[in-house]
């Protein structure tokens, strides 16, 4: 951190996503942190600090829009080194009037270091490992055996089978059972999209937290409302990030890292789905209690979560850029 330099300090009450975007447009070197209560711009460069601090100025006393703010770098009369200039005449910045002129805006859904997602790149490999396994016929170790025997709590059923035999892992594994390349296909997207962004965000405790309860949810779920079916996939794994986004975008409105409109298409794909509109078209049978137990346990998760504080990390800026 002592290579770093303080651009500006904002109050931590400060919403800084239009200086996230402004960041994000043209690939400042610069990060934004939290330290005493404090919203820290910080940049390893400090050829630009004179340069951004009189726009800053201008942006927190509200006299300018960040986002119909145009950064022009003018060509020097001489080599000198990479990055901005610190002096004005080399750097002009110049307001948009009211009619955007289609400046290059950030893309849809912001880029994480790998190094930042380990657990949802994990997720996303045992997708295709999973569809591996079942194409071989090396599934069965995962999967929770099908039960023509509804009475769930008799100690007679599979399940209260495989957890007397101490096979504990059965509870979650069949989430990495996949059925078709596109099904695996479908919920490693799923993982990427809404899973890569909680994690960057959250910490991979909170992440995990929500894998687990979400995977074990969904199958006892499925499991409970058709014993006698296998199944598999990690849709209610992927539907518990739903529901935990869906909260938090509620409680942190700021936090654009996931464009609602996915969520929207989630939730109209799990009515779809249980309304049997797939099954009809298609003829592939949906785990549709799977994706609802997925569901309402991200919402639980995330509402326990925000209660406790912990929608404060989503803010409308990554930790680092």
């Amino acid at each position: 951190m002592s290579d770093w330099i303080t651009v500006y300090s904002f109050p931590i009450s400060r919403d800084l996503s239009a200086l996230f975007r402004f960041i994000q447009r043209y690939q400042l070197p610069l990060r934004i942190a939290e330290e005493k209560n404090r919203q820290l711009l910080l940049t390893s460069d400090a050829q630009i600090v004179e340069v951004l601090q009189p726009l800053l100025n201008s942006w927190e006393s509200g006299q300018i829009d960040l986002d119909r703010v145009q950064l022009q770098k003018a060509e020097p009369a001489a080599p000198q080194s990479p990055g901005l200039s610190a002096t004005h005449n080399e750097v002009e910045w110049q307001r948009e009037r009211e009619v955007e002129t289609g400046q290059e805006r950030p893309g849809i859904l912001p880029a994480f270091p790998l190094d930042k997602t380990p657990v949802s790149l994990l997720l996303i490999a045992l997708c295709f490992f999973g569809w591996f396994l079942q194409t071989n016929s090396l599934s069965s170790g995962l999967l929770i055996y099908p039960d023509a025997d509804t009475s769930l709590l008799s100690a007679q059923s599979s399940l209260a089978w495989h957890l007397q035999s101490g096979e504990l892992w059965r509870l979650w594994t069949p989430a990495i059972v996949h059925f078709s390349f596109l099904h695996a296909l479908f919920n490693a997207l799923g993982i990427w999209i809404l899973g890569r962004p909680l994690e960057a965000r959250g910490g991979p405790i909170i992440f995990v937290v929500l894998v687990l309860l979400g995977g074990i949810a969904s199958n006892l779920f499925q499991y409970t409302w058709e014993p006698g079916a296998v199944f598999g996939g990690m849709s209610g794994v992927v539907y518990a990030l739903v529901g935990f986004v869906l909260v938090v975008q509620r409680w942190q409105p700021a936090w654009r890292d996931i464009p609602s409109g996915i969520i929207t298409v989630a939730l109209v794909w799990l009515i779809l789905c249980a309304l049997g509109v797939l099954t009809y078209f298609t003829g592939v049978r949906v785990a549709n209690a799977a994706h609802l137990g997925g569901f309402i346990t991200g919402l639980m998760i995330a509402l326990v979560y925000c209660v406790m504080g912990g929608a404060r990390k989503f803010n409308s800026y990554p930790a680092s850029i």
